[in-house]
């Protein structure tokens, strides 16, 4: 007879899909950036060094669980504040902060609620720390380019939180 599997948890996995999201859409950026903006690319291929490690959460996220929940949103705060020193605060890559204190929150149940407090502070000290001290970016875009690279970015910040939120709505957090 075989032995029935464990249930898998919805957190983990709607964590773990966030993961594999993120990960999918690391190589197209460089092309986004290629396709809209016409210049930078070759500075934009620096957001696909966070990829492998996107992918170890997507992979061992059910092995560690609690490990895919806290890392998800650090992970996401390390590529915003490498994007935003490689784009400017300008190119509005310091948005991406949004999505990653939702990740600090939605995936967590209430007996981990320390563990989202410490990461929601952890996070509100990172963007408060760098916020206004990223320097030069290592491209200089023109005021068109620019805006465009900051329609591309707010459309992804605004489509990644809608995708959180559908994700993650109607999971039991007791």
């Amino acid at each position: 007879m075989a032995q029935a599997q464990p249930t898998p948890d919805p957190l983990v996995e709607a964590s773990r899909s966030v993961a594999w999201l993120i990960a999918a859409n690391k190589p197209f950026y460089p092309l986004y950036v290629w396709a809209f903006v016409g210049s930078g690319t070759a500075a934009s291929l620096w957001t696909a060094a966070s990829l492998p490690l996107w992918l170890a959460l997507g992979w061992f996220g059910p092995r560690r669980p609690l490990w895919l929940k806290a890392a998800a949103p650090l992970l996401g705060a390390l590529d915003t504040a490498l994007s935003t020193k490689l784009f400017g605060a300008a190119g509005l890559t310091e948005l991406f902060f949004a999505p990653c204190a939702l990740l600090a929150i939605l995936p967590f149940r209430t007996a981990e609620a320390w563990t989202s407090r410490a990461l929601i502070g952890g996070l509100y000290v990172v963007f408060v720390g760098l916020h206004g001290r990223y320097g030069a970016p290592w491209h200089l875009w023109s005021e068109t380019e620019l805006a465009s690279l900051a329609n591309i970015n707010a459309l992804a910040v605004a489509s990644l939180i809608a995708f959180l939120g559908w994700r993650f709505s109607g999971l039991s957090k007791a």
